[in-house]
């Protein structure tokens, strides 16, 4: 009784800093949304220091010559790695110890693993970004790694919840290659967008759904980022349109059923936003929610897809 009460606790522990890691991992994205938008992503030209500063005070920065960004672009440049050094590493090191303390299950050892490995390259990356002068493509790879990070920490969270296993679900593989794909074409899209966004391409074509009424040819390298970008976001939602059929036979598990719905609703509304984006003339907040819904979209898939993976066994 008293092993059962103390393996209790450690799942509960688990299950809190798995939550609690994915909020957090939720916040750093947008916040490098806005790093992004804001064009703040050099307003800290060095790395892991701020001007030479480990607090971008700005008194100090007052009487530095080479400042060329406002402070509130600093700070919140700041912010974003403040949050990853205080909040995202160390409670990432917790799960992992907290995480091999819980289970035996080789697989679920080598996600812990696997996820201090992503971690460890996630904070690279934001280091090569600034010394590579944020380019698109190291922006993007950042944003992956922060994915790939919450895709992983998806599973932990799931391994807490222990879920009571359902039966196996009806052409359970043909499920999970199609969720894979998705997720695979969902993180293209997002990656696109952050490429879209940090090369100057958002409004490259100013029209939706066609792109643009200037009468230039769409092979120029801005529009072919943008149409590029929402070429993806096409084949991603008809992909979201298999993975909800497919699902469609199953929706007597109301755990199914819920995730199904939130999966329609936020597809429909990541489309409108989409269009809104263009239509405001990359409006700052609406730009911010739609990468955010992007970000929600992969969480489902990926919970979607632990989930059926999981569907006809226990992991302790």
């Amino acid at each position: 009784m008293l092993i059962k009460s103390a393996e209790n606790k450690i799942l509960f522990t688990l299950k809190i800093l798995a939550g609690f890691l994915l909020l957090l991992i939720f916040i750093q994205i947008s916040l490098g949304s806005a790093v992004r938008l804001t064009g703040s992503g050099l307003s800290c030209p060095d790395w892991p220091l701020c001007y030479g500063l480990w607090f971008p005070d700005q008194d100090k920065l007052s009487k530095i010559t080479d400042v060329n960004y406002e402070f509130y672009q600093i700070m919140l440049e700041w912010i974003h790695r403040f949050n990853a050094a205080i909040f995202i590493a160390p409670v990432t090191l917790l799960l992992f110890f907290v995480g091999l303390k819980a289970t035996k299950n080789r697989k679920i050892k080598t996600i812990l693993y696997s996820i201090m490995i992503v971690l460890a390259m996630q904070g690279l990356m934001g280091g090569f970004t600034v010394f590579d002068k944020n380019s698109p493509w190291s922006v993007a790879a950042h944003l992956g790694f922060a994915l790939g990070l919450m895709f992983l920490v998806i599973k932990i969270f799931l391994v807490s919840l222990r879920l009571k296993s359902i039966k196996p679900l009806p052409s359970k593989n043909k499920k999970i290659f199609i969720l894979y794909i998705t997720i695979i074409i969902v993180l293209a899209t997002m990656l696109m967008g952050a490429i879209v966004s940090k090369s100057g391409s958002s409004l490259a074509c100013d029209l939706w759904p066609q792109c643009s009424s200037d009468g230039d040819s769409l092979l120029q390298y801005n529009k072919i980022i943008h149409i590029s970008h929402r070429f993806l976001a096409v084949i991603s939602a008809i992909f979201i349109v298999l993975v909800v059929y497919n699902y469609n036979q199953i929706i007597k598990y109301k755990i199914i059923s819920n995730i199904r719905n939130i999966l329609i609703l936020l597809t429909t509304l990541q489309i409108l936003l989409g269009a809104i984006v263009i239509f405001t003339e990359l409006n700052l907040f609406i730009a911010m929610l739609h990468q955010s819904i992007a970000v929600l979209i992969f969480i489902v898939l990926s919970f979607l897809f632990w989930f059926t993976l999981q569907s006809n066994f226990e992991d302790n």
